[in-house]
């Protein structure tokens, strides 16, 4: 069940783990997780994303959409140093050693809606975006790649390191990074669970447009700003034929997602120790940069 904000409150609707913010200039709807939000997505922080997504067709549906116009949705963080880590480790250990299938199956369903819905635009006339600066690896990078767009600075780190503990990320990342950049790429990232740069996914050709360190706020901006009316009618164009010829399914989502949870509960207790030592590493990452001023998020003191 979707608790959709009221329309008649936008851009003004709160949410414990996401800023959401309304700029007027690129006619965006910006979805930003808090500074204080967990760095991984704990499946409270899923739900939210599913009420925001129903909050802006809830937007359209109203037609106040009129007064508040939206071309782009914008997916970007608040935290100086992490983009996203993706799943809740310390939780997928939890449920492995309890046997709690149910449960790990629910959370990977709830995130395959949230993928979905991004896919595909929350079936609306936008184009989605990520904008990416920091850590964004596992299921926040797999989060990234299913928007029509992606913003990265060029220090931005990438990658899928569920290698390590002998499972695969189930959440998208093979077949979206496959429609990017072809099997043989996909299967080199994948496979070798190396954390890539910015600068590199952009050589590779999975970022689209790079930013400078520092400055992805303004690079966002730029770049939705850019040809206006005329530019956004493009590229929505480019985002709905993507989608044309490279279709992905619901079914085909939670059909991969469920291969991923028979693998999970195939792990063995090195395994989970390995998860275990990841998850305090995860803990001592700062949500701000330590002994340095806070930036804007444009990169200006």
């Amino acid at each position: 069940m979707y608790h959709p904000r009221d329309p008649r409150d936008f851009p003004n609707w709160e949410f414990e783990h996401l800023d959401v913010e309304y700029d007027p200039a690129t006619q965006a709807v910006w979805m930003q997780y808090k500074a204080s939000a967990p760095h991984f997505y704990p499946i409270e922080m899923f739900l939210e994303i599913l009420d925001l997504r129903e909050s802006v067709r809830a937007l359209f549906e109203s037609g106040v959409v009129r007064d508040w116009p939206v071309r782009y949705f914008a997916a970007g963080s608040n935290k100086d140093t992490v983009f996203a880590l993706g799943g809740d480790l310390a939780m997928f250990v939890d449920i492995i050693k309890q046997q709690k299938r149910d449960f790990l199956t629910r959370y990977a369903h709830v995130c395959i809606d949230v993928m979905y819905g991004l896919r595909t635009a929350f079936s609306l006339p936008i184009v989605t975006l990520s904008a990416v600066h920091g850590q964004c690896l596992g299921g926040g990078f797999e989060g990234v790649l299913v928007t029509d767009f992606l913003i990265a600075e060029e220090t931005a780190k990438f990658g899928v390191p569920e290698v390590a503990f002998n499972t695969f990320p189930g959440m998208g990342a093979v077949t979206l990074l496959t429609q990017r950049v072809g099997s043989a790429m996909t299967e080199t990232i994948i496979s070798s669970g190396a954390v890539y740069s910015g600068l590199e996914m952009h050589q590779r050709g999975i970022v689209d447009v790079l930013a400078a360190s520092g400055h992805i706020r303004a690079a966002a901006d730029a770049w939705m700003a850019e040809g206006g009316e005329e530019r956004w009618l493009r590229r929505r164009t480019l985002a709905d034929a993507r989608r044309s010829c490279f279709p992905v399914s619901h079914e085909e989502l939670l059909q991969i997602v469920d291969l991923w949870v028979d693998c999970c509960f195939s792990v063995t207790d090195q395994d989970l120790r390995h998860m275990s030592r990841l998850v305090a590493a995860q803990k001592r990452l700062p949500a701000r940069r330590q002994s340095e001023p806070t930036p804007n998020r444009d990169g200006k003191g």
